[in-house]
C-alpha cells in the first residue's frame, strides 16, 4: 500500500510537469469558489485554504470538471460566473488537467516526487537479519 502510496505521488508530480510541456491549452470558467476551514496555523497571519472549482470544454463539445487549491489572504473570493482562467490537459485523457499557472516546473511537483521516493525506498526497506 505504501508503494503505491508513492507510485501515486510521483505520477502526480511527473504529470504537473508534463502537462506543462506536451498539454493542450483551454479556457475554463471558474463555477465555484469556497473557503476550507479556517485561518491557516503560520507565520504570516490572515492565510486561508481555498478549493476552487472549474469547467472548460473540449473540441468536441464534451465538458470536464477540475478543482484546485490556493492559499490566499482571508478577503472573501466568490465565483461570478464570469472568471476564467487557462488549464492545460492531455488530449488522450482530459481528466488529467490543471491550471495552467500550477504546471510550472518548481518546488511543488519535486516534493511530490521526493515524498514518493521516500515512500517507496525509505519506508519499504527490508531489516537485514544476521544468519545465527
Amino acid at each position: 500500500v505504501i508503494t503505491l502510496l508513492g507510485l501515486a505521488f510521483i505520477v502526480w508530480g511527473l504529470a504537473t510537469i508534463t502537462l506543462g510541456f506536451i498539454g493542450n491549452n483551454a479556457t475554463a470558467l471558474i463555477t465555484d469558489i469556497r473557503r476550507e476551514g479556517g485561518e491557516r496555523n503560520e507565520v504570516k497571519r490572515g492565510s486561508y485554504t481555498y478549493n476552487i472549482s472549474y469547467t472548460f470544454t473540449l473540441p468536441n463539445g464534451k465538458s470536464v470538471n477540475g478543482s484546485t487549491k490556493k492559499i490566499d489572504n482571508a478577503i472573501y473570493l466568490k465565483a461570478d460566473g464570469k472568471s476564467k482562467a487557462a488549464v492545460k490537459y492531455f488530449s488522450f485523457f482530459p481528466y488529467i488537467n490543471a491550471l495552467e499557472q500550477d504546471t510550472k516546473p518548481g518546488f511543488g511537483q519535486l516534493e511530490l516526487i521526493a515524498v514518493g521516493c521516500f515512500l517507496i525506498f525509505v519506508m519499504n526497506k527490508r531489516k537485514k537479519t544476521v544468519p545465527k
